[in-house]
């Protein structure tokens, strides 16, 4: 009786503390499940234009206490699309990121904010082989370090429209815009 007594006392303190720390504004962790389009580059040599794909991520948050930034890893994966000056028929390029993310958030209003940050890690490109005729893609199925900048907007502590610039090298650049869910996190 002493133990489950004791159990119950440390399990209510904990929820106390952790209630307390919320409303302190304590930093917490929250995840993001997030779709949306990647637009490839299109002006490369052999290449007319690009077409959209679909682009998946998840992210991991740390929101820091009483800070406006937040720190987290990235796994993204995206397709897209070009079509060769010598062909009708159109060449698939996906794309792996997996990247360390951190932001700076700007509250505008009680429900929006807005958000700048970077994300750097690596990108697994997989491209096709008409891929290894255009210029600048010596890198055709390995993996490379990458870059992205990234800003959006935070609407309800829950809706995140992020819109960001995956930096490879020139042949796989791609833009990618993408509607997220957060789960968890800060009120």
């Amino acid at each position: 009786m002493v133990k489950q007594l004791s159990v119950l006392f440390f399990a209510v303190a904990a929820a106390c503390g952790l209630q307390a720390q919320e409303r302190a504004g304590a930093g917490r962790v929250e995840g993001e499940a997030a779709v949306g389009a990647t637009f490839g580059y299109s002006s490369l040599k052999g290449y007319a234009n690009a077409a959209a794909g679909p682009c998946l991520a998840v992210e991991c948050r740390y929101n820091f206490r009483r800070r406006p930034f937040d720190a987290g890893l990235r796994i993204e994966a995206s397709l897209y699309s070009r079509q060769p000056r010598s062909s009708c028929l159109s060449d698939h390029f996906p794309v792996a990121a997996v990247m360390a993310v951190g932001g700076y958030n700007l509250p505008v209003a009680r429900a929006v904010t807005l958000y700048a940050g970077v994300g750097v890690g690596y990108a697994g490109i997989m491209g096709t082989a008409a891929e290894a005729e255009a210029d600048d893609a010596r890198f055709n199925g390995q993996v490379r370090f990458a870059a992205m900048p990234r800003i959006g907007c935070e609407c309800w502590n829950r809706l995140r429209v992020t819109l960001g610039y995956v930096c490879t090298e020139r042949a796989n650049r791609h833009l990618s815009l993408t509607v997220g869910v957060a789960i968890g996190g800060r009120r």
